[in-house]
């Protein structure tokens, strides 16, 4: 199993948590927290590599939040950021990768 937090504050884009592509199946739980102000953001996840991103799609269940949420991704992806896309506060992701021990 795989744990990190991301965060971000203002408009922008987070660091990337990059995810184990070879894990089977897979299940990624986000836990997304507004943690001050008020922001409208995006959980986002990419299929490209991770020295090289240059698109991220938005995942299901998680456009255009403004309060605590939480859910998972099954997609297989290579990494996921928080995007905030309008507001000035700011969001802390806790982002846990399910598999073998």
């Amino acid at each position: 199993m795989k744990y990190k937090d991301i965060s971000q504050s203002g408009v922008g884009r987070s660091a990337v948590c990059a995810i184990d592509d070879f894990q089977v199946p897979v299940n990624i739980g986000v836990g997304a927290k507004l943690a001050s102000g008020t922001a409208t953001f995006n959980i986002e996840y990419t299929l490209d590599d991770v020295d090289a991103i240059t698109n991220w799609y938005v995942a299901p269940g998680f456009s255009a939040v403004s309060a605590s949420t939480g859910g998972s991704i099954t997609i297989p992806c290579k990494a996921i950021c928080i995007n905030i896309t309008s507001g000035t506060g700011a969001v802390v992701a806790a982002i846990v990768q399910a598999g073998p021990a």
